[in-house]
């Protein structure tokens, strides 16, 4: 008889995002569809996918009608799927926009919001997001991108007096950037408010994608550790960038190996 195997409380209580960025072939109404069944506890939109071929135009975002954001909420509703998270967004340092998007949040339900958006806009988006009842999650790229929120020291010290702006760190982007990911998540203990977690195919190489959690080089047992250890109880965004006409199965297997490990 074989060892019997055990998958830990966190496991089991994982928050699993399903991101439509890892569909951006296709629109949201098809993204929808093919996530169908799948162990999802949300999704997280991104801007500017279209919506449906059955509206002409009409792209995620705040710029939405009513009739446009019925349809979402009727799309999602009849999936048994719950939006929470929209980005990766910015404002351009407009605070106008950045209470567009808050108030988009706010009546599709969503409960953060991606965004690269400048330290200038930090303080403007603590009020709104505040006002709203949203989280402002801060995203990294990679180093090639000449994002300065790859390095979590810095996005620490800036975070420090803010209850509504946290951080949404992919970590996807600090491997390709030869960060360690696993050192990154302890440094942002306590302010990390979701993640795109992901594993790549070569840790420190640019160039590197994305492979099924587990098969590759980003430290993914050690910051799932880590985030155990912290007690995180956060979303993981499924953001899964490769294999784009056909990546349903990979994605399946990342949740699993969450599920399980």
């Amino acid at each position: 008889m074989g060892a019997l195997t055990t998958t830990s409380y966190a496991a089991k209580h994982r928050k699993i995002i399903g991101n439509t960025w890892s569909q951006n072939r296709y629109t949201f109404e098809e993204a929808i569809e093919r996530y169908k069944g799948l162990d999802f506890d949300g999704i997280e939109a991104f801007p500017g996918q279209e919506v449906s071929k059955n509206l002409p135009g009409a792209r995620m975002g705040p710029e939405l009608n009513k009739e446009q954001r019925d349809y979402v909420k009727k799309l999602l509703k009849d999936a048994n799927m719950k939006l929470v998270s929209f980005g990766v967004t910015g404002t351009g340092n407009n605070p106008a926009y950045a209470e567009q998007l808050c108030e988009f949040a706010k009546d599709m339900g969503i409960e953060r919001i991606l965004t690269e958006d400048s330290l200038y806009m930090w303080p403007i988006w603590e009020e709104i997001a505040a006002k709203y009842g949203v989280t402002m999650c801060v995203h990294n790229h990679a180093t090639d991108n000449g994002n300065q929120y790859v390095d979590t020291e810095l996005v620490k010290k800036y975070l420090k007096n803010y209850k509504h702006v946290k951080s949404g760190a992919d970590v996807g982007h600090m491997g390709r950037s030869g960060i360690d990911p696993a050192k990154s998540l302890k440094t942002l203990k306590g302010k990390i408010a979701q993640l795109h977690f992901k594993d790549i195919s070569k840790f420190g190489d640019i160039g590197a994608y994305c492979v099924p959690l587990g098969q590759g080089e980003n430290m993914v047992k050690e910051m799932l550790q880590e985030l155990d250890k912290q007690g995180y109880d956060g979303p993981f965004i499924l953001e899964y960038e490769a294999e784009w006409d056909n990546n349903i199965e990979s994605i399946k297997e990342c949740i699993e190996f969450l599920r399980k490990n």
